[in-house]
């Protein structure tokens, strides 16, 4: 039978919860039981440590934003793991990766997944109120978040030799940044300066929904 996805903000019986203060006690019972580092823990991870040091604004699978004021709206292939949006309106895209069920087992991403994700998002939207295709990204910098493992070397040297895409690897202990991203050639400032004056759009966004047992 599948499990039921936890809202992050909503304890039992519907009992609101701070969003962060909740964050941090479902993904400290996964890291309590030993559980494998899937997207769901991995997004947990991430997403506190961004509050803890950047204090950003957050927005979790997105596709799409809300057509608002008569704007057509912003489009997204592949939907963005996590969109974080720093203050002074840096504009970050994270592809998240993690264990996966397979089978009976849990198995770790092989070391080039995501790599095409996270490359497709340097040129995201792919649609905005400004063009009907790819006006230009409005991300600053692009990463891509594996959980820890063997392939991290190979990964990583991938990624700084061929890409502008920095890694970020996660473990039991937090998210460490393995190479520093480089600043994304097809950002597109008008752009990007438009989306972030209509997050308000992007509400739908802030409604976490993980998994929190395999």
């Amino acid at each position: 039978m599948q499990r039921r996805k936890t809202t992050i903000g909503r304890g039992p019986f519907g009992r609101l919860v701070p969003v962060d203060q909740h964050a941090a006690e479902v993904l400290g019972r996964i890291l309590l039981k030993g559980g494998p580092l899937t997207e769901d823990a991995v997004f947990l991870s991430m997403y506190l440590h961004l509050r803890r040091h950047n204090r950003s604004r957050m927005f979790q699978k997105v596709r799409a934003s809300k057509n608002l004021g008569g704007y057509r709206d912003f489009g997204f292939s592949p939907d963005v793991d996590l969109l974080e949006v720093r203050n002074g309106g840096v504009v970050v895209g994270y592809e998240l990766k993690g264990f996966r069920k397979a089978g009976r087992e849990m198995q770790a991403p092989p070391f080039y997944e995501g790599i095409d994700q996270a490359l497709a998002l340097l040129k995201n939207p792919v649609r905005s109120p400004l063009s009907d295709s790819f006006a230009g990204s409005i991300f600053d910098y692009v990463y891509l978040v594996h959980p820890e493992g063997s392939h991290v070397d190979a990964l990583a040297d991938l990624l700084h030799t061929c890409t502008p895409i920095g890694l970020i690897v996660v473990n039991y202990i937090g998210p460490k940044e393995v190479v520093k991203p480089k600043l994304n050639p097809f950002l597109e400032r008008g752009t990007k300066t438009f989306f972030v004056s209509r997050l308000d759009a992007l509400e739908t966004y802030t409604k976490f929904k993980v998994n929190p047992v395999q």
